[in-house]
């Protein structure tokens, strides 16, 4: 009986261990939110079509943080728009993209004059 514990135990620590998955919880993440107020600041792309990811926000001064928006706003989805906003992770399913972790973004600005013009340019 305990063999059987321990193996099942051994089996769910491997395959934890394994999933690659990245987080937005990294501790440059939360620093760059306690200085911000709990906001962040990223930017909309596209460059990651051919990865299975129609839209991502790549976090600024973080390396290698992507979110993968959930329900944005049709207004916000433009290749370049700078945005300051709230997330939260999501569990919703994000299809072929693997280059990110879902999130809802929440309390959406847009920190320059230039992201403001982008997004009157319909």
């Amino acid at each position: 009986m305990t063999k059987a514990i321990i193996l099942a135990m051994l089996v769910a620590l491997s395959a934890a261990c394994g999933a690659k998955k990245q987080s937005v919880d990294s501790a440059a993440v939360v620093e760059q939110q306690e200085a911000n107020a709990g906001f962040s600041t990223g930017t909309v792309t596209t460059a990651m079509v051919g990865d299975g990811c129609p839209l991502v926000v790549t976090l600024d001064g973080v390396n290698n943080v992507f979110l993968i928006p959930i329900g944005l706003d049709e207004r916000y989805k433009k290749n370049g728009l700078k945005l300051r906003f709230k997330y939260r992770p999501s569990r919703a399913s994000i299809g072929e993209c693997r280059k990110g972790q879902a999130a809802i973004l929440e309390e959406i600005s847009l920190p320059t004059p230039e992201g403001k013009k982008l997004l009157e340019d319909k």
